[in-house]
């Protein structure tokens, strides 16, 4: 008998009214598929209107990006099929921004590409100490797809999110926390990020939920103008035949989705 794979994203409840959403691939980094993508988007409009939301990855890492072994275009290799996944992670962004409530990152591990544009989305940052941060991106001939491209330079400064996005190197957690990257780095981040969200959970909600609107507002005016951009971008870089050669390298050398 075949075993039923996992639900790729779970949903739980975390202490108070907190709700613990899981990205659940640990045998792929919890790479992005389509499957991953659809789970987390559902699962982000299940909690909303809730309590504190923790985001986490099991096993290993938070997310590794794109599965380049799969593709985010399964069934038909389309463009249309490629740009419905773009749009799914970019409703991920959406979904997160625009949660009244606070949503806390708890990474560790691996966070790339997506995967990194997923955790930084979020209102609050906890980075476990070893992770390692990327956007591989133009490296492998991509183009960033989830609002990273509006939201990095509002968190480390202009100049620092082009030599971050540009040149797509590892990022430690030391420099991330230096730099603003993240919120705070911790031994283990699942358990910090919990009692943060619990400890936010006990504050007024709407104050809380006014409070991130405010702050949204005044730094997120180019959201959607950017991800429009970023759909346009992503699918121009990947009829080249330079990406091509890339993810071909990346499928038969057995690495995951720029986790190198």
């Amino acid at each position: 008998m075949t075993t039923p794979s996992p639900e790729p994203v779970v949903v739980e409840s975390g202490p108070g009214d907190v709700a613990v959403i899981t990205l659940n691939r640990p045998q792929a980094l919890n790479a992005l598929n389509v499957d991953l993508l659809v789970g987390l988007t559902d699962a982000l409009r299940e909690v909303q209107g809730g309590g504190p939301v923790v985001v986490r990855g099991a096993g290993r890492a938070f997310c590794v990006g794109e599965d380049l072994k799969e593709t985010l275009a399964p069934r038909t290799g389309t463009a249309e099929e490629l740009r419905t996944a773009f749009e799914l992670l970019q409703d991920v962004t959406r979904l997160m921004v625009g949660n009244p409530a606070p949503i806390v990152a708890a990474v560790q591990g691996y966070a790339v590409g997506g995967g990194a544009e997923i955790a930084l989305a979020a209102d609050l940052v906890v980075l476990e100490r070893g992770t390692r941060i990327r956007f591989p991106e133009v490296p492998i001939g991509h183009a960033h797809t989830g609002g990273i491209s509006a939201r990095l330079p509002q968190l480390v400064g202009l100049m620092r999110a082009k030599e971050l996005l540009l040149t797509g190197r590892w990022i430690e957690a030391e420099e991330a926390s230096r730099i603003g990257l993240v919120t705070t780095v911790a031994d283990d981040a699942s358990r910090v990020a919990l009692d943060l969200a619990a400890t936010l959970g006990g504050q007024p909600a709407r104050s809380l939920a006014a409070t991130k609107r405010a702050v949204e507002a005044a730094c997120s005016t180019q959201l959607e103008p950017t991800l429009r951009l970023e759909v346009e971008a992503a699918l121009y870089c990947f009829a080249s035949a330079e990406a091509e050669a890339t993810f071909e390298q990346f499928t038969t050398s057995g690495t995951v989705a720029g986790a190198r």
